[in-house]
């Protein structure tokens, strides 16, 4: 178990990923912000809809 950096709720790295969302999330955070295995699923969902909603260069 790990620790969020965002939210600092305890989190399963190894957790399969199923939502749409997240997979997003964890490519903005891998690619962008070098934070990829420090959050949580649900930061990483928010941070894919946001991305999905506002980065306009991946459309």
């Amino acid at each position: 178990m790990k620790s969020c950096q965002l939210c600092h709720s305890s989190f399963d790295p190894t957790a399969p990923v199923t939502d749409p969302a997240v997979e997003a999330g964890l490519f903005l955070a891998r690619e962008f912000y070098g934070d990829g295995e420090e959050l949580c699923q649900e930061c990483l969902a928010s941070r894919g809809r946001l991305g999905m909603m506002y980065c306009r260069e991946f459309d």
